[in-house]
């Protein structure tokens, strides 16, 4: 796992930060998050096509491996028939206080990086009226049509609830329904 220093960046990138506190399984895939997030989303025109790896074909959307991952192993791009487009990080969170702090460190940290222009909004996520979590997405004029947006998210099954984080690039159609 790459070094924790600087704090500041270790504490703070799209939900997986928190690894150098409280859960040791993610560690940062560059050592430039922000200038690799800002690149990340000037080539949202393109389809990512620049961060495009090895993919898999499915019947409306084809996944592909990012290049480059602001988060080791857990960051794919998704191309879905309909021309549209993400580049998606995700992992679960072993609990709801781990959740709650990579929210919370990388809001902080698109907070910085994305500071000049960007525009963010906070919302309740919900399915069938019950409330699935909290979605904070930044907007900017100069990127029409494209979010980048942090996620808290919970999922109760039969066995357990499932606590994860995502950061979502892409439209702001997908944006507002990614879960």
């Amino acid at each position: 796992m790459k070094s924790c220093l600087p704090t500041l960046l270790c504490g703070a990138l799209a939900f997986t930060l928190s690894a150098c506190a409280t859960d040791s399984s993610l560690s940062l895939g560059v050592e430039d998050t922000c200038g690799s997030l800002k690149s990340i989303v000037a080539d949202y025109d393109s389809g990512f096509e620049a961060y495009r790896g090895a993919g898999s074909n499915y019947r409306a959307i084809a996944v592909y491996r990012a290049k480059t991952e602001l988060v080791r192993g857990h960051c794919e791009i998704w191309a879905w028939a309909q021309g549209d487009h993400a580049y998606v990080c995700s992992a679960n969170a072993p609990s709801a206080e781990v959740a709650q702090v990579r929210y919370d460190k990388s809001l902080s940290f698109l907070q910085q990086c994305l500071s000049d222009g960007w525009e963010q909004t906070a919302v309740g996520k919900s399915k069938n009226g019950e409330p699935t979590g909290v979605a904070t997405r930044f907007t900017s004029n100069a990127n029409p049509g494209l979010v980048v947006s942090v996620q808290k998210l919970i999922a109760p099954n039969a066995y357990r609830t499932i606590h994860s984080n995502y950061l979502f690039i892409g439209t702001a159609e997908r944006g507002n329904t990614a879960n």
